[in-house]
């Protein structure tokens, strides 16, 4: 052990075949110094490089999206900006987003329509199916006329009420809150049926006809039906239940004092969500629609700049 204290005779390395020595260097971590070396003065020790944030901190961080996190490359993802903060990307994504919600709930409220209308569908295929020749020829030739007009009105009332009850509105979705909407939906469908088929038996029985009660706001109770209905500008009163007040531009299916007075009531709420619908799509897309108006606007005062006002305005 005398070459740790430097003693060059008792150096047992240095008696090794030189092959043996080198292949020693190479497998050792630390390179061996021979006790004849260690004797010399040794330089100071280089201070280990500092990473690039402590060495220059006026530069920036690099960004968390860099794929180099030693400092490689700082010089080019000091620039970079995430998608997110690029002007128009944003409001571009959610313009993106509204008009696939868009599609997509038409779609969806269709579905739930048929959903909720499964017992007429069934009714209607059977029409065309069961039954013995003479009655499948009879099917085909009146086009189960009864059972189609059964569902047809089954579809386009379900989806009506889905609509006014905002069903599929929201941009979040919530399975739970949804199907409570289909089934309420449902639920005031086969109440207006009701309603119609006690109007139809009084009339038949000749006796008053029933008073008649919102769907949507029950809670005010019941209302009398409207007398000697008829065309509009008639004396007659067309009564809305609930007092539902007729929005400006509404638009019915039909004329009013042809509908139901719950018919009634469904068209001016449909046409109500309707509206409530197209303003939270321009809330969602409002940031895209300002990015492309203010693209626009300094497109506009550059050319203005350099065609002058009325070339300028034209070819921007």
């Amino acid at each position: 052990m005398g070459w740790f204290w430097g003693d060059d005779k008792n150096d047992p390395v240095k008696k090794l075949e030189p092959g043996l020595r080198e292949y020693l260097e190479q497998e050792t971590p630390n390179k061996y110094v021979p006790a004849s070396d260690a004797k010399q003065p040794t330089s100071t020790p280089t201070q280990a490089p500092q990473p690039q944030e402590q060495a220059d901190p006026s530069k920036p961080a690099v960004p968390s999206a860099s794929l180099y996190q030693d400092g490689r490359y700082a010089d080019l993802w000091k620039t970079y900006k995430p998608p997110t903060n690029i002007d128009g990307q944003s409001g571009a994504r959610g313009a993106e987003r509204v008009i696939e919600h868009h599609k997509e709930r038409g779609d969806t409220v269709q579905r739930a329509a048929m959903e909720n209308c499964a017992l007429e569908h069934e009714a209607l295929t059977f029409c065309f199916q069961t039954g013995n020749w003479r009655k499948q020829i009879e099917s085909r030739l009146t086009m189960c006329s009864a059972e189609n007009a059964t569902f047809s009105r089954c579809f386009t009332t379900q989806s009506k009420f889905l609509q006014a009850l905002g069903y599929a509105s929201s941009f979040d979705y919530d399975r739970t809150k949804e199907e409570r909407i289909q089934m309420h939906a449902d639920k005031l469908y086969h109440q207006m049926l009701d309603y119609e088929k006690r109007v139809e038996e009084a009339k038949a029985a000749g006796t008053e006809v029933p008073p008649v009660t919102s769907l949507f706001q029950p809670e005010k109770g019941p209302q009398p039906p409207s007398q000697g209905q008829g065309p509009e500008g008639s004396k007659s009163k067309v009564v809305i239940p609930g007092d539902e007040p007729i929005p400006e531009g509404f638009k019915p299916s039909k004329p009013l004092w042809q509908l139901t007075p719950h018919q009634r009531e469904l068209e001016i709420r449909a046409h109500n969500a309707h509206l409530d619908q197209q303003k939270l799509y321009f809330e969602e897309a409002s940031p895209f629609v300002k990015a492309q108006e203010d693209t626009r606007t300094k497109r506009q005062e550059k050319a203005v700049s350099w065609f002058g006002e009325t070339i300028g305005k034209w070819v921007s």
